[in-house]
């Protein structure tokens, strides 16, 4: 009985969190064409220079813009859509100081609500704005979209190999937490110190994942399963996450409910 109401608590979370994301899609939808733009609140450990530049959690992305001794500030996400005829067909993510860009901007909206229209751009959308709509709505704060990552991850009718490769990395990430004990923060083994995790260990994980043909995937799935080092589990799902094999999106999906 206690799994039946768990089940439908979340079946109706799902369903509060579209009708979210659909008043969201009315906004951005009456544009039609042109850039519109939005922030929300990023999850902690989220830094940027507002332009080309992120920090999530000890692992960077892009160039600095500025001067190196510029802060990274803390949030908040700002994505800017290029519309065409009302199709999303391109996606920029920033975090960091708000910029002035001539854009139609609609301000800052609630992250959940931010995070389910970004993916249902995901899950819907055309071309790379498929694969880009997922980086923000994985920053966004507190957001749970584990759920809609595996059903993209999962999708080889409709869904691009660069979106759904790109829903399994972030999956990887959040059962990559889990094992950690931090539950929905797919940012918990980039925060690792160095030194946790015993350096031989490490490097069996990894030869495992080079070998060809996904000849290290049942190995990779044991460790993930069995191993006493929750690191080693976290990295074992890292690279599970860049196999595209099936029966690691099945142990995702195991851990993170």
């Amino acid at each position: 009985m206690t799994r039946l109401l768990s089940l439908s608590t979340f079946v109706i979370a799902l369903v509060s969190a579209d009708a979210r994301g659909q008043r969201l899609a009315d906004r951005v939808g009456s544009a039609r064409d042109g850039i519109v733009s939005f922030s929300f609140a990023a999850r902690d450990g989220v830094c940027g220079d507002g332009d080309q530049f992120m920090k999530i959690g000890g692992s960077s992305f892009g160039a600095w813009s500025g001067t190196r001794s510029a802060p990274c500030v803390f949030g908040p996400v700002q994505v800017s859509l290029t519309l065409h005829d009302g199709d999303v067909e391109r996606i920029q993510t920033r975090v960091g100081p708000p910029r002035a860009r001539g854009e139609m901007d609609l301000g800052a909206v609630p992250a959940a609500e931010a995070a389910s229209y970004l993916m249902r751009v995901a899950a819907r959308g055309r071309g790379t704005a498929s694969t880009k709509a997922i980086l923000p709505a994985v920053l966004a704060d507190s957001a749970t979209v584990w759920p809609a990552l595996l059903a993209i991850a999962r999708d080889t009718a409709t869904r691009p190999r660069s979106t759904r490769q790109e829903a399994a990395f972030w999956l990887s990430r959040f059962a990559g937490g889990a094992v950690l004990g931090h539950r929905n923060d797919p940012m918990a083994e980039t925060e690792t110190e160095p030194g946790d995790t015993d350096d031989l260990k490490s490097h069996a994980v990894f030869v495992l994942s080079q070998l060809p043909r996904g000849e290290g995937v049942p190995s990779l799935l044991d460790v993930a399963r069995t191993n006493r080092d929750p690191h080693v589990r976290s990295q074992a799902l890292f690279w599970l996450g860049q196999s595209g094999d099936p029966r690691a999106l099945a142990l995702f999906e195991l851990l993170l409910q």
